[in-house]
């Protein structure tokens, strides 16, 4: 039986660096030669690195954490029709490990395009049809249901595109539209929902067309973005909506409309959309308030948790087996068909 730590040497720059050195040897972990052309272990530890890098662990500002995600997850499969639909494919493994049964995946196509090829809905279409081919596998192999929520960004001037492409793939599960903003370290510039530009065009057009709609709003914005994304936006969900709660009157037409809000636990205090110093999270008040709402993982390569670490963190803030069995039952608010929201009811 071993009683202490024994690591194979891999003759790679990082893990020659003094400081590794260092703090191996003050560890006592014992270093065996490892030979430069075996690399099994060099991918292993490479993976570590980057997973580690990835996560954020301490609460930081919304332009933080989307910068890791767009920057490094998003940049590793674009352009790459095969690496993205293995992406997909993987996504429904990991959901299934996780015992999940339905999930709504949302990406954007645009970020998924290699930087030398024009974003047309021909070049875009690939793009879909690669995650679409991923999802349709992992669902034969896992045994989970999986459709795609399509997401633009606030000021790309691709808001249309994503409406398009909805129509195209609507029967081929792409079941509604997103919209969320790229945050920025100066809050005074940060507008989550504007009320004025091609989004709101094409979300109107949206509701017109009967595509499904959800806008990130209410997460470091105030609950006027909230309001402005319901009455501009017709958004049928709203993405975190946290701040919603600085405002009776939005928060009553959230209640009385039965607008959905998607909460993620972690996130909202690693993106500081949440302070720690938060007496009462705003997710326990939607809870007592019989709010329609529920938990979700936001990115759990970022945030080092899947859903079940969301659920738990909810459950230490005061949530009841009731508050979770109520936020994850109303498959209704999914923007699945109803042929798939009978099966779930069986």
């Amino acid at each position: 039986m071993l009683t202490k730590e024994v690591f194979r040497h891999v003759n790679t720059v990082p893990h020659m660096a003094q400081v590794s050195v260092e703090t191996m040897q003050k560890l006592q972990f014992e270093l065996l030669p490892h030979p430069v052309d075996s690399p099994d272990l060099i991918h292993l530890i490479t993976l570590f690195s980057y997973h580690s890098k990835m996560q954020v662990t301490t609460p930081r500002e919304l332009s933080h954490f989307f910068l890791v995600a767009s920057n490094t997850i998003c940049a590793l499969p674009s352009g790459d029709l095969a690496a993205i639909e293995r992406v997909a494919y993987e996504f429904c493994e990991d959901k299934a490990k996780n015992g999940v049964l339905y999930t709504e995946a949302r990406y954007s196509p645009h970020f998924l395009l290699a930087e030398n090829v024009p974003s047309d809905i021909q070049a875009l279409s690939e793009v879909v049809r690669a995650v679409n081919r991923g999802f349709a596998r992992g669902e034969e192999s896992f045994h989970i249901k999986v459709r795609s929520i399509l997401c633009t960004l606030v000021g790309t001037n691709q808001a249309l595109d994503v409406v398009e492409l909805s129509q195209i793939f609507q029967n081929e599960g792409v079941v509604g539209i997103d919209m969320a903003s790229q945050a920025t370290r100066d809050p005074g510039e940060h507008v989550e929902v504007p009320d004025t530009g091609v989004e709101v065009e094409a979300f109107q057009t949206a509701a017109k067309l009967g595509i499904h709609r959800t806008v990130h709003a209410g997460e470091t914005g105030s609950a006027q973005m909230v309001q402005r994304a319901i009455e501009l936006y017709h958004a049928e969900r709203i993405g975190h909506g946290y701040h919603v709660l600085e405002d009776d009157a939005v928060y009553n037409t959230v209640r009385v409309r039965d607008i959905h809000l998607e909460n993620c636990p972690w996130s909202s205090y690693l993106t500081g959309s949440v302070p720690l110093s938060t007496p009462k999270h705003p997710v326990v008040q939607f809870a007592e308030d019989e709010v329609n709402f529920s938990i979700s993982t936001d990115d759990p390569m970022v945030t080092g948790h899947e859903l079940q670490g969301d659920y738990d963190l909810a459950n230490y803030w005061g949530l009841t087996e009731v508050h979770l069995i109520r936020a994850v039952s109303d498959i209704q608010k999914s923007y699945c068909p109803s042929r798939t929201q009978f099966f779930f009811h069986l």
